[in-house]
């Protein structure tokens, strides 16, 4: 087991690595952590929640890094697991959690995923749909300098397909439902723009 003091100060660390965005900050990792609690609840999930916390708290933070994130966060989170002393049982169940929750990076990766794994994705995958996911695409557009077009090539390559990528019967209604949203408001957004 990862020393429980130590781990508590992972968490504290990957907090300070994040900025206060609604993108890719300390805010979509708490929304994640919530919503992957509530997965974990509806399906009756048994995962560890020291474990689950320091899945979710370090899979962004190799964002700063560079791409692809999911490997570099991947790599940090192993080095300051294991000065937590997490076994290494532990540090690698961690680390494919953070691997596999990219929607490209995980596409190169194997496809059988343990349930933190699984939980992990789908929790990060719900926060990109819906409203606050419709916000977040033209935050990380700006920050990037991608054009409003751009964006919107980005909700069909990527965004309306996540609701396919979904483990669990609650995310996949979840998702479904976001998804939804997130359809009308790019069909208000284009009559918007078409002057309509």
């Amino acid at each position: 087991m990862c020393d429980s003091s130590k781990s508590n100060i992972v968490v504290e660390i990957a907090r300070t690595l994040y900025d206060k965005s609604i993108e890719h900050g300390l805010y979509h990792v708490e929304r994640v952590y919530n919503w992957a609690n509530r997965i974990i609840e509806m399906e009756g999930l048994e995962v560890d929640q020291s474990i689950l916390k320091l899945a979710v708290y370090l899979h962004d933070v190799g964002r700063g890094v560079g791409e692809p994130h999911a490997y570099y966060s991947a790599l940090i989170a192993g080095e300051l697991l294991r000065e937590a002393e997490c076994s290494e049982g532990e540090v690698e169940e961690v680390v494919e959690a953070i691997e596999s929750h990219s929607f490209s990076y995980s596409a190169v990766r194997r496809s059988v995923y343990s349930d933190l794994a699984k939980v992990l994705s789908d929790a990060d995958k719900i926060d990109a749909l819906g409203l606050i996911g419709f916000i977040r695409v033209f935050l990380y557009s700006e920050r990037r300098g991608r054009s409003i077009g751009e964006s919107i090539e980005h909700f069909h390559e990527k965004i309306l397909k996540l609701h396919e990528l979904m483990n669990y019967n609650y995310s996949k209604a979840i998702a479904k439902e976001y998804t939804e949203r997130v359809k009308m408001l790019l069909e208000l957004l284009i009559k918007e723009l078409r002057g309509q």
